[in-house]
């Protein structure tokens, strides 16, 4: 965990002692200004009065998802299983020689609770800007130093989840974030110089889609997700909404499979700096996405260095067109692409014939090489078959903090390899660049600091904090109008039946005080139906 415990001159002073009868105080005030937007949330900064740790706060619109509220419960219980079972490895002490733990890159939740107009989740506070905006600046990032890297950390991250029974379904350059560094460590900097140290920040973010494994079978049939990412077998499901049941059941249920094709699309726009399926229409891109049919470029593939020959192989697998045929994670891990990242134990070659397959230049005329502008999960709601049904929401994540006392133990720990004597032992190189982690697990806030699902009046405003610019993320506001537009309107709500919200006082997002306490009839306990 790494919330900032950093003295900020711009946020209230003072401690609040918790008083344990009142839970209808919310714990939290907010920065007027938004960290970003999508088209169901705003994401702002937020410090509990507590702890005086900061977050990331994401307000949720109900009136917005009205009928699909049953994606945002869904997300909060896996991120509350997701959370548990971080803290579950960190403190075992499981032993690992990768570079990259799946668990240090994936978003946590600390806190969540209802107010009258939002649901709220208080998630990790992460740097502004993330991956699709590194992108973009670089125009393409380097595939020895970056990609490299970047894509085996994001691949560490999915593959626990998958082994964790989670699949993503979002898996894009917009939803990967950088956890905050307290300051530039040179040694790590000279440590990694083989690659990008930046590598150890990153944070899969954005669980809004994500869904369990082993649940239910008709959640595996919704076409979701965000169009230059999808998979073939998600395409197919393209309209199941209009089917009779009958039929949409003859659909195949997809899988974990779908990940690793986002994974490929997401390494080759890093490679590039633009997608590899991309087309002037939507039909056409879906076609290029069922038949293969990916771009590439002839300078590109002239290149013959073996970190390019294994890259354009990667992507090759990532875009198996069969699914049952498509390496999972833990068969991409020992990839000549990634494998100097993980540990070389058990590294038999898991590819066959297939690792010395190249893709020709695509035969499609069609393919859009524009830069891409930034992305919503486009089919996210109108394919959902449910009534009560959701959302592509914005999520940032972590703040890492006590860097210096890491620094300290770097410090130490080179000084005493530097006088230790020599030996012809191999290093595996994945344990060396684990020394780079930036991760650290730190206490969870007492529980009498938090929420825990209750309702509450809104956060207290302070709209003259300073804090940087806003990142604006754009959404399709066309396409998501013409899906909430269909949306059913009967959906189940968050809470129970019996927390009586329609009585509630209404909510003002800058003027109602966190101190402010609701009628003394509201009963004490989580509100959240899970």
């Amino acid at each position: 965990m790494s919330t900032a415990s950093v003295a900020d001159a711009s946020w209230p002073q003072g401690s609040v002692s918790p008083n344990a009868g009142d839970v209808s105080r919310c714990k939290y005030v907010i920065k007027d200004s938004q960290l970003g937007d999508g088209y169901f949330s705003v994401v702002k900064e937020c410090m509990n009065v507590y702890t005086r740790d900061r977050f990331a706060m994401k307000l949720v619109s109900k009136k917005t998802v009205e009928g699909k509220l049953w994606l945002i419960q869904r997300e909060v219980k896996l991120l509350k299983a997701v959370s548990a079972k971080i803290r579950e490895l960190e403190q075992s002490e499981a032993a690992c020689k990768d570079t990259f733990e799946g668990h240090h890159h994936v978003l946590q939740l600390f806190d969540y609770f209802e107010t009258n107009q939002n649901i709220v989740l208080v998630t990790q506070l992460c740097s502004h800007g993330d991956l699709y905006e590194k992108i973009i600046e670089a125009g393409s990032l380097d595939v020895t130093r970056q990609v490299k890297s970047y894509t085996a950390c994001l691949l560490s991250a999915i593959n626990f989840l998958h082994e964790n029974g989670v699949v993503h379904r979002d898996l894009k350059a917009e939803n990967v974030l950088f956890r905050c560094r307290v300051t530039e460590l040179s040694e790590y900097s000279r440590r990694g110089s083989h690659y990008d140290h930046h590598a150890h920040d990153l944070i899969l973010a954005d669980f809004g889609l994500a869904t369990n494994l082993n649940g239910n079978e008709d959640e595996l049939r919704e076409c979701v997700g965000t169009i230059s990412y999808i998979a073939p077998e998600v395409v197919r499901c393209y309209g199941i909404s209009r089917l009779a049941p009958s039929e949409a059941k003859a659909i195949p249920a997809y899988g974990a499979a779908i990940d690793i094709w986002a994974l490929g699309v997401l390494a080759y726009f890093m490679m590039t700096g633009y997608m590899p399926f991309d087309c002037e229409t939507d039909a056409e891109t879906k076609k290029c996405i069922s038949e293969g049919d990916y771009y590439v470029d002839e300078e590109l593939k002239s290149d013959k260095s073996l970190d390019s020959k294994h890259f354009w192989n990667f992507v090759h697998l990532c875009f198996t067109i069969n699914a049952s045929d498509r390496p999972t994670s833990q068969d991409l891990k020992k990839h000549p692409f990634v494998q100097q990242f993980f540990s070389t134990d058990n590294q038999a070659e898991p590819f066959g014939d297939r690792i010395a397959l190249v893709k020709s230049t695509s035969s499609s005329s069609l393919h859009n090489l524009g830069t891409p502008s930034r992305s919503s999960s486009s089919s996210s709601l109108a394919a959902l078959g449910r009534s009560e049904s959701g959302s592509n929401l914005i999520s940032i994540d972590s703040r890492d903090l006590k860097l210096d006392r890491v620094r300290e133990t770097l410090k130490k720990t080179l000084s005493m390899t530097s006088i230790a004597p020599a030996r012809n032992n191999f290093v595996d190189p994945a344990t060396q660049n684990k020394k780079n982690s930036t991760f650290k697990l730190e206490p969870m806030p007492p529980s009498n600091s938090l929420m825990n699902g209750c309702f509450s009046l809104t956060p207290e405003s302070k709209s003259n904090f300073t804090t940087s610019p806003s990142v604006s993320r754009t959404h399709s506001s066309t396409e998501m109008g013409r899906i909430m537009s269909t949306g059913e309107s009967n959906g189940t709500s968050l809470t129970r039946q019996s927390s009586g919200l329609g009585n509630e006082v209404t909510e003002d997002e800058c003027s109602k005080a966190a101190g402010t306490t609701q009628r003394s009839s509201r009963k004490s306990g989580a509100q959240f139906d899970f």
